[in-house]
């Protein structure tokens, strides 16, 4: 399993993460929509790059994940009043349809988006099959995350500073 939650400065994080929105927008540009769908971003986080995804749903709904309640807290200041959007505090090893149910977002989704998260869950295949179970017959995964070793030479660039 996962290490448990990673909380942030999620105010700072939003204000400092134009390199992490960048990548977000590029793998959006990625995912094929038809407006009318539903969609859960896996590791949300404040919700910058969701913003823009739900823009590309104008029928459509979405379910924002992330294991961090002050992410959480965040998003949800940005999405007030926006009733197409649920936003869940969960690790993503805990993504289960029941988990969607219970907060709101009934059903299964058509597309799972996800950027700049997955490197730091370690089991990937408990991942995938959480990820499987939501989606619908035929449904889409599209995500980006750091390559091998990347979050280890982040903590070590980090602890020596």
């Amino acid at each position: 399993m996962n290490t448990g939650p990673r909380e942030w400065d999620a105010k700072t994080y939003d204000e400092i993460s134009d390199p992490q929105f960048s990548w977000g927008l590029e793998v959006l540009d990625r995912l094929e929509l038809d407006g009318d769908e539903m969609v859960i971003d896996a590791g949300c986080g404040s919700g910058r790059v969701t913003e823009r995804l739900l823009e590309r749903l104008p029928n459509g709904r979405m379910v924002g994940v992330d294991g961090s309640a002050e992410m959480i807290k965040v998003a949800g200041e940005r999405f007030a009043g926006e009733d197409r959007v649920s936003l869940i505090v969960s690790d993503l090893l805990e993504l289960t349809p029941e988990l969607l149910d219970e907060n709101g977002a009934a059903g299964s989704a058509d597309a799972v988006f996800s950027t700049a998260t997955f490197h730091w869950i370690v089991d990937h295949d408990l991942l995938f099959s959480r990820i499987h179970s939501v989606l619908k017959p035929g449904g889409r995964l599209v995500a980006q995350c750091g390559g091998e070793g990347n979050v280890a030479d982040h903590a070590r660039a980090i602890a020596t500073t």
